[in-house]
């Protein structure tokens, strides 16, 4: 099977939901807001840092990287899984 090519959408998605304290601990809840709130994925990743700040948080968060989001995706691939974003074509 042909490896499709990585939409950069669905990658900061899933770096957004991989990251700390967004999901999937302490759930998606924290993923839905940020959504739209900041209108996309890439510009909730933006805001992550600033946000733990304001919140009072005293070491770096953690957000997933660009490669481990690829990493993960391209595993999905391999066992024909495939990453479902809500109000994205199939």
């Amino acid at each position: 099977m042909p490896r499709r090519s990585l939409n950069p959408a669905e990658l900061d998605w899933l770096r957004l939901i991989r990251s700390e304290n967004v999901g999937p601990i302490p759930g998606p809840a924290t993923f839905c807001h940020l959504l739209p709130r900041y209108g996309s994925a890439a510009a909730a990743l933006g805001a992550l840092p600033g946000l733990a700040e304001r919140a009072g948080r005293h070491r770096p968060l953690l957000v997933c990287s660009r490669a481990a989001a690829e990493r993960e995706m391209a595993a999905a691939e391999r066992v024909g899984a495939r990453l479902v974003c809500p109000g994205r074509a199939r």
